[in-house]
């Protein structure tokens, strides 16, 4: 099944029903908002969110709410080497970070029976919030609603949390998550990561004709050559999980009446992660990077060594073609479309690819 799925209020409540009609209050779950998410980088054709506002009582007013995760993506051809993880695969990962992290994520429910929706779904468990009290960390961002203090704290907690998850969940080899091991697993960053990146320069011109990409990624030839010959990526020798396009707006804030920030709410959105080099999450992705107070909780979650990723030019150098790599993806998943994500992913290999033509790799 391919195309954009979508879901009406009454296929949504009928889901909240099979599944939530026995929550902790014993009160039934009724839907009083229904909105679809958007998914900024995590996006990927075929795989929609919606937020819904719940009333757990007879009372119409929401005091709770759940994430519902519909998928009409078909799976991946097995001669596919780039692929977004499919919707079964998100439990198995979504498990691995909350046993080994305190990343506040729920175990999701996953049901593949169409039964409900013509689409496979997933459904976090419900929190005690709502859509009103809910923000991304984008849009608070650009509102500028956050004080000073609550943005370090913010960025010092996430900090902590992808530490905790490059150093918690790890794995024996790289590449793409699998629900089992592949037949040919790659233990070599360099190996794997190249190998996707030029498979995603080889496509790209003809997924966006209209942008005239063929000069700017011709221009990235010689620097990836150049890049590989100093092994580069070689460095990254422990696989660990990378959300890779997790980004601010992937990350929701719970905020008080007061409009004091209370909690964390993290879409399932794992779409793109992989087994990879920490180096890789769009945390750290563009000319600023992350901040101070980022930095700090990253480095107390993994250790002084193995947190100082971005101490010296060659790792610099190594996270513009990270920046290549997020906006080659953003290009795959956008085919065919022309809106402010592809004229940003367009306007980062022009920087990229200036910014390489003389950065050191050793």
């Amino acid at each position: 099944m391919s195309g954009v799925p979508s879901v009406t209020i009454e296929q949504a409540q009928a889901v909240v029903d099979k599944h939530f009609s026995n929550n902790d209050k014993q009160l039934p779950a009724t839907i009083v908002n229904f909105t679809q998410v958007s998914q900024g980088l995590s996006y990927t054709p075929g795989l929609i969110t919606y937020l819904l506002d719940l009333a757990l009582s007879s009372n119409a007013e929401a005091t709770h709410s759940s994430f519902l995760v519909v998928s009409s993506a078909p799976p991946p051809e097995p001669s596919e080497v780039y692929a977004p993880n499919t919707l079964p695969l998100f439990p198995q990962l979504i498990s691995t970070i909350r046993t080994t992290t305190p990343i506040p994520i729920p175990d999701p429910i996953l049901d593949k029976s169409c039964s409900l929706l013509p689409y496979p779904y997933l459904v976090t468990p419900i929190y005690e919030l709502t859509s009103t009290r809910l923000v991304s960390l984008a849009q608070a961002r650009t509102a500028q609603i956050l004080t000073p203090q609550q943005q370090a704290l913010i960025d010092l907690q996430l900090g902590q949390y992808l530490g905790a998850l490059h150093t918690g969940a790890q794995n024996d080899w790289f590449g793409l998550p699998s629900a089992t091991p592949p037949a040919d697993p790659s233990y070599d960053w360099q190996e794997t990561f190249t190998l996707l990146l030029e498979t995603l320069l080889d496509a790209a011109p003809t997924l966006h004709p209209s942008l005239n990409l063929t000069p700017t990624l011709d221009a990235l030839r010689l620097p990836l050559a150049r890049a590989i010959g100093a092994f580069l990526f070689a460095d990254a020798d422990t696989p660990s999980l990378v959300w890779f396009t997790g980004s601010p707006e992937d990350v929701f804030l719970a905020f008080t009446p007061e409009g004091a920030f209370s909690a964390f709410a993290i879409l399932p959105a794992v779409a793109h992660a992989l087994w990879g080099d920490p180096l890789l999450e769009t945390f750290f992705a563009g000319p600023d990077g992350a901040s101070a107070a980022f930095w700090e909780g990253y480095r107390n979650a993994r250790g002084e060594q193995d947190g100082n990723l971005m101490v010296f030019p060659r790792q610099r150098t190594k996270r513009l073609w990270y920046d290549v790599f997020l906006a080659l993806v953003a290009l795959r998943e956008r085919r065919g479309v022309e809106d402010e994500k592809t004229r940003w992913a367009a306007e980062s290999l022009v920087r990229c690819a200036e910014a390489l033509k003389d950065a050191p790799c050793y």
